[in-house]
C-alpha cells in the first residue's frame, strides 16, 4: 500500500481515556453477585431438598429433617403397627456420630412391643438400649395423651468406639 492510499493524514486531539481498572472492578462485581445469587438459590432449593429422604440425607453431611414410618422402623429396631404418625424425626450420620430423634403417635388401641429392641428401665415407660459409648444414650419413652393414645419417643446418640 502506498501513502496516497492510506488519504491525508489526520490530526487527533489528545484526550484522556479510561483505564482498564473500573471495567475490571464492574466485571469482578458481576461475577461475585452472579456465584453469590447461585450459591444462595442453590443451598435454598438442595438444602431442604438434601434433608428429606428422597434427597441425600443419611448419604452425606446433611442431616433428615422427617423421617418415614418405615426409616424410624428400620433406626429404632422397632415395629410399629401401620397409620402409626411420625409427629417428628431427625437422623444424621458424621463420620463416627449416629444421631436419631422421633416421636411418634399410635393408632387407637394399638401397642408397639418395645421389648424387641429396648429394655425396660422402671415401671414408668423408659426403655434402653444398651450402646458402647459412654456418652451415648439409646432411650426410648412411652406414655399416654389424653385422648388414649400411645406416644413414643425414641432419642439415640452413638458415637462408636475406634477399633
Amino acid at each position: 500500500m502506498s501513502v496516497e492510499q492510506l488519504g491525508e493524514p489526520v490530526e487527533v486531539a489528545q484526550t484522556r481515556t479510561r483505564g482498564q481498572l473500573p471495567r475490571l472492578l464492574l466485571s469482578l462485581l458481576g461475577i461475585g453477585v452472579v456465584i453469590g445469587l447461585l450459591v444462595g438459590l442453590g443451598s435454598l432449593f438442595l438444602g431442604s431438598f438434601s434433608q428429606t429422604e428422597a434427597g441425600l440425607c443419611r448419604l452425606t453431611w446433611a442431616p433428615c429433617a422427617e423421617l418415614s414410618l418405615a426409616s424410624v422402623e428400620q433406626l429404632s429396631g422397632v415395629d410399629l403397627p401401620d397409620g402409626t404418625e411420625v409427629v417428628s424425626g431427625y437422623a444424621q450420620e458424621l463420620g463416627t456420630l449416629h444421631e436419631f430423634r422421633a416421636e411418634v403417635v399410635l393408632p387407637a388401641g394399638a401397642v408397639a412391643d418395645l421389648s424387641s429392641a429396648y429394655e425396660p428401665q422402671g415401671s414408668d415407660g423408659h426403655w434402653v438400649r444398651p450402646v458402647r459409648d459412654p456418652d451415648g444414650h439409646d432411650t426410648a419413652v412411652e406414655s399416654t395423651r389424653p385422648d388414649g393414645r400411645t406416644v413414643i419417643v425414641f432419642d439415640e446418640r452413638q458415637v462408636p468406639a475406634a477399633t
